[in-house]
């Protein structure tokens, strides 16, 4: 054998050992494996929105302003609360209520996205007193602790997506002529749900704003909301 195979064969054998070295390194580097990317934990897919909610918020989402009769029930312990009011909402954050029936009947309040409300007390000359009051003061929240600006279809939205729990939905009552589907909240702890166990929303197809919302606390109906003569504004 001449010179010149010799060599190549040197040459071949040396880089063959040259990669068994590397790949040796690396084995004991990885613990017997080579190298590979790291797993991305996989997380849970979050459910999806029960179909007549899904429906509301993108109907809300187009809503720029709006206004409605609304008839609210509340019970705490023995204490009932019972009034008519209209309200109007408009986006980002402003809402005007003015109560027809109740205790407070006459009576104005206005927010403008603050933590303050404006009271007004009633209408003619008593109308020049006004007060400003905090948002959460008792005196403007109802008998449950809910304050003006969680009565809008805004502040609804806003209670589901911060309200750990469960959604579903079931074929619901027909109201005033309307069909609806009912959407059911139970909330993981009632305790920080304003005491209550399981909230219903009633929402008919069209348009897909709900007309009646239930709050129970155990099988006891302890809140009821109705909302009638619904008007989209510009």
């Amino acid at each position: 054998m001449g010179l010149q195979p010799l060599v190549k064969l040197f040459a071949t054998l040396f880089s063959c050992a040259a990669l068994l070295m590397v790949a040796g390194s690396l084995d004991a580097q990885t613990g017997g494996d080579f190298p590979s990317a790291p797993l991305t934990p996989l997380l849970p897919t979050p459910p999806a929105d029960p179909p007549s909610w899904a429906a509301f918020k993108e109907a809300w989402a187009n809503v720029n302003a709006y206004s409605a009769t609304v008839t609210f029930f509340e019970q705490q312990g023995t204490q009932t609360q019972n009034s008519v009011f209209d309200y109007t909402f408009r986006k980002p954050a402003t809402a005007t209520v003015h109560f027809v029936k109740g205790p407070h009947a006459g009576a104005i309040l206005v927010w403008n996205g603050g933590t303050t409300v404006v009271a007004q007390l009633g209408s003619g000359l008593m109308g020049l007193f006004k007060k400003t009051l905090s948002l959460h003061d008792p005196q403007v929240m109802t008998i449950r602790g809910a304050s003006i600006d969680q009565l809008s279809y805004a502040g609804i939205v806003a209670h589901s997506q911060n309200t750990p729990g469960t959604m579903s939905e079931a074929p619901g009552p027909t109201i005033l002529g309307i069909p609806t589907d009912a959407v059911t909240l139970i909330p993981t702890s009632a305790v920080t749900n304003s005491g209550l166990t399981h909230e219903i929303l009633d929402i008919p197809k069209v348009p897909s704003l709900p007309i009646r919302v239930l709050g129970y606390e155990g099988e006891t109906l302890v809140r009821q909301i109705e909302f009638s003569n619904i008007k989209l504004l510009p």
